[in-house]
């Protein structure tokens, strides 16, 4: 699984190679323009590495490569710029993004969120999480009013979920929970929108039904069993007799219990009930998991 920052960097290099070329078009249209500024430019690199050469000769001290002749041309330099209404940076990198800063994150004291200018790399990581399917699952629609407008099972879910988010983005270890309620009361849309908050603010996250480690390949139980935020929907008592299922979820549990990764079992069943009804080993790493 790519996470959103792998996505993010691969995005970054391209857009490096981007700005390189613009950097390059914009030099040369501009010494086009104004060849009195090239040679300013090219009179500073001679300078520099004429006193560079003298220094690896032992003809020059090091503290003084910046002489008066390189301060002229500078202040020359600078002059012409200003007459000329130049940009002094028109040699430099211009970022894509000045909100990020081509970073690809925004940062608000500790959190870190996606920028809007990686809002296609953030869709393809809800894709690698496995949340592809719910494109219309939006986390901006849990307003306060659609808040109001919940039972108190599901508003104090909500906002044991917030909790778990503020202590991911202070580094802290996680527990594993339990979401149990009767079928449709919304267990999945909440589970969904906050690991797709999770994702969006820089942290790997996936979201699978328990049928579906029927078929996982190794990589994708590796990817279950690291990841910093993990839903597991559709929970089964009776599933945990499938070998392979049984199999896969065990390994997954017991690696994110031991490292302290935040785990969400979504049910509709009540606790006790998937404890009596589960495999013995699935039913003693659920009767280590806290209730949501």
């Amino acid at each position: 699984m790519r996470t959103i920052d792998m996505i993010i960097s691969a995005t970054l290099s391209n857009r490096d190679t981007v700005k390189q070329i613009e950097r390059d078009e914009r030099v040369l249209r501009t010494y086009e323009k104004y060849p009195e500024l090239q040679k300013i430019d090219n009179n500073l690199k001679d300078n520099i590495r004429a006193n560079l050469m003298k220094i690896l000769d032992d003809e020059l001290d090091p503290n003084n490569l910046h002489d008066d002749e390189e301060t002229k041309l500078i202040e020359k330099r600078d002059q012409f710029l200003k007459v000329n209404c130049i940009s002094s940076d028109f040699d430099k990198l211009w970022p894509v993004c000045e909100k990020c800063g081509d970073t690809g994150f925004i940062r608000k004291g500790n959190l870190r969120r996606v920028c809007n200018c990686m809002r296609g790399e953030l869709e393809e990581a809800f894709g690698e999480a496995g949340l592809g399917d719910f494109e219309s699952v939006r986390p901006s629609l849990l307003d306060e009013k659609a808040v109001k407008n919940q039972e108190n099972k599901r508003k104090e879910a909500r906002s044991k979920l917030d909790s778990v988010m503020a202590s991911l983005i202070e580094n802290k270890k996680q527990k594993a929970l339990i979401y149990h309620d009767k079928a449709q009361t919304g267990k999945t849309y909440l589970s969904i929108c906050f690991t797709k908050v999770a994702i969006g603010c820089g942290f790997s996250g996936c979201y699978v039904k328990m049928d579906e480690l029927i078929g996982a390949s190794d990589e994708k139980v590796s990817d279950y069993k690291y990841c910093d935020f993990l839903v597991i929907d559709d929970f089964s008592s009776t599933l945990t007799n499938n070998f392979k299922i049984r199999f896969a979820l065990d390994r997954i549990l017991e690696t994110r219990l031991n490292n302290g990764k935040f785990t969400l079992i979504i049910m509709n069943e009540s606790p006790s009930e998937a404890v009596d009804k589960s495999d013995e080993k699935i039913a003693a790493k659920l009767s280590r998991l806290e209730c949501l």
